[in-house]
């Protein structure tokens, strides 16, 4: 786990080496300062308040979209909430533990659309994680090999770092400190004991990578069967949509996709800017569905094969959703012209209905019911004392 003064030690470190303070303003974020969000944090337990956030009430509008949850979503759900209680119990001690309900529900969403997308999925890069409860699936998710975050918001990465410390143990990495400084000493000291130190390559591989604003250069190491940034492409400045899209189009694998669950606040640029610039960049969607309003058959492209008609009509998003591929990908030249970008657009592309496809005959279970039953589930667990009080947030 990080530690809040290792991160700003590691921060003023890479401002004082950059060529420019254009850099560093680039990746500020400046809507979260504005509305009295805390980017800073003095102390851990701080990240208590950043449980439940950005997705508040709206539990009921992912319930509309999944059409009720499954017995799958629900077993896969009452597991992350039951281990989330638990990260809190041993994280942050000074505070109630409560259940997010909403932000693990939307959490489930993602992971559902991940696995949609191709169920042996090994490598996803995320762009602000926010709360970081993505990592409560994937940690479950065998198939797994790379899980690599960015976050530019302090709080946001202390509270990422501690929930993945908690889940992948010693398959977790953080790029904000490095353990390799003891190698630029000297040993000349005969009355020192020194220690054996083993190197990263003697030890088991890790799965988890967190990567800091100022080591986003890093990432082009790497490629990924898919990308995915959620409730925040509209909110980064211009200058760090354009460096995010420029990342994402040099380590996606052309077969890869690029997933969006909400497209976020329109802080620095409209639905439309936003389309366009994706555009720019060569990404065409591969589907398109916005929040709030119905997929109707007669909204859906031409492309789009009868089975996907069948399937999407009727469906009503609780988040702007999209699908995108990069040039290269088979699917690029049939769907890149700009007028795709548009509502009820979809490709012919059969992964995207295990993606979306709401459930048949799902459970609405009210939030007291699934309260009720993540509180059997630690009960059972032992976790559970009589004077412990679960707060359903």
């Amino acid at each position: 786990m990080i530690e809040i003064q290792d991160y700003r030690s590691s921060e003023r470190l890479a401002r004082s080496i950059i060529s420019s303070w254009w850099t560093a303003e680039t990746h500020q974020v400046d809507v979260f300062a504005r509305i009295g969000f805390p980017v800073r944090i003095e102390s851990v337990h701080e990240v208590g308040q950043l449980l439940d956030t950005m997705q508040e009430n709206r539990y009921e509008r992912f319930l509309d979209e999944l059409g009720g949850l499954s017995e799958d979503d629900i077993r896969l759900l009452r597991a992350a909430l039951l281990r989330c209680v638990l990260f809190q119990r041993a994280f942050l001690p000074k505070r109630r533990p409560i259940l997010p309900i909403s932000t693990m529900t939307s959490a489930l969403l993602l992971f559902r659309k991940i696995r949609g997308f191709k169920p042996e999925t090994a490598s996803i890069l995320e762009i602000g994680p926010g709360c970081g409860y993505l990592s409560f699936f994937l940690a479950q998710h065998a198939p797994l090999t790379d899980y690599s975050q960015a976050e530019a918001c302090e709080s946001f990465y202390i509270l990422q770092s501690m929930i993945n410390s908690y889940l992948f143990g010693h398959g977790y990495r953080d790029f904000v400190v490095r353990a390799d400084t003891d190698d630029m000493t000297m040993r000349i000291r005969e009355d020192v004991d020194q220690p054996i130190c083993l190197d990263d390559r003697e030890l088991p591989a890790r799965v988890c990578f967190h990567y800091p604003w100022w080591m986003l250069r890093a990432l082009h190491e790497k490629t990924f069967d898919l990308v995915t940034s959620n409730a925040n492409l509209s909110e980064f400045t211009r200058p760090a949509l354009r460096d995010y899209l420029t990342i994402f189009s040099h380590v996606l694998k052309k077969d890869g996709a690029l997933l969006v669950q909400c497209t976020g606040f329109a802080a620095h640029a409209s639905l439309d800017d936003l389309f366009d610039t994706l555009h720019e960049f060569r990404f065409a969607p591969i589907f398109c569905g916005l929040a709030h309003e119905n997929v109707r058959s007669d909204m859906l492209a031409a492309l789009t094969a009868p089975y996907l008609t069948q399937q999407f009509d009727g469906t009503r998003f609780a988040l702007n959703n999209l699908v995108l591929v990069r040039e290269g990908h088979p699917l690029f030249l049939g769907a890149s012209d700009r007028r795709n970008f548009r509502h009820g657009f979809s490709a012919d592309f059969k992964p995207l209905v295990r993606m979306f496809k709401a459930n048949v005959n799902g459970r609405r279970l009210a939030r007291t019911e699934l309260a009720n039953l993540v509180k059997s589930d630690l009960r059972s667990a032992g976790a559970l004392r009589d004077r412990t009080v679960i707060e359903a947030a």
